[in-house]
């Protein structure tokens, strides 16, 4: 009940209209059009509060139960707020643990080119694979690809939620936090999704397309890596986030 307040404001008002009418007619000033009878004023009172009683009761009674109403939604919104942080949370721990595995993935990849992809230029990744052997280490690619196309949907689920989240918040808050981690995350993400990459096109170009019948399954695998790639670098730029 919006106006509730509204009622209970005129019913003071009134009330103490009354009494002030009350005391100065009767202390101060008469008042020629009221009575000067107490007895008028007795019957008076008597209606004004057998009328105006219900009423009071009414809008008090109105009153517990706006409060109960709105606390009812607080419990509410505040349920809901923990359930989404809780979902959040466990978004954000399935992204680092599929980004762990995904690390993990690329090692052998690294140690194969005798390079340290943390400390790598990303404008050296691809002198970097020209050593590469890629039947030597195609299943290696095939599965550090398949983990990022893993964490690159739980990192779009995460993002996305946080997004809609804060985006009509004028202030930091918590969820704000969460998009600065998932992105400080995936901009060392995306240079091992680089370095994927550009061996799954070498190994398509050099021994996949060569031979499509002997690699027909793992064909398939690289380019559907090759595609992700190339569609998360349009979305991410697009995005201002990486790539």
């Amino acid at each position: 009940m919006p106006n509730l307040s509204l009622f209970f404001k005129f019913a003071l008002a009134s009330i103490c209209l009354l009494l002030i009418i009350y005391f100065v007619h009767f202390n101060v000033s008469y008042f020629p059009f009221l009575s000067k009878d107490q007895a008028d004023w007795a019957s008076f009172g008597s209606f004004f509060g057998g009328t105006t009683g219900p009423l009071l009761a009414f809008l008090a009674y109105s009153g517990v139960k706006q409060q109960l109403l709105e606390q009812r939604q607080t419990i509410k919104q505040q349920a809901e707020d923990i359930a989404f942080e809780q979902h959040i949370n466990r978004i954000k721990d399935s992204f680092e643990s599929v980004n762990l595995l995904s690390i993990n993935s690329v090692k052998p990849l690294e140690n194969h080119l005798n390079i340290n992809i943390e400390t790598c230029l990303r404008s050296r990744l691809k002198d970097a694979i020209v050593i590469s052997n890629s039947s030597a280490i195609l299943n290696d690619i095939i599965h550090a690809s398949r983990l990022i196309q893993s964490a690159a949907f739980i990192f779009q689920q995460y993002i996305y939620l946080i997004n809609q989240s804060t985006k009509n918040l004028s202030e930091q808050t918590p969820l704000n936090e969460h998009r600065w981690c998932a992105i400080a995350t995936w901009r060392e993400f995306e240079k091992r999704a680089l370095l994927i990459n550009l061996l799954a096109v070498k190994a398509e170009r050099e021994l996949l397309k060569p031979n499509p019948d002997l690699y027909e399954h793992e064909l398939k695998e690289i380019v559907m890596c090759i595609a992700s790639y190339e569609n998360w670098e349009r979305d991410w730029k697009r995005m201002d986030i990486g790539f």
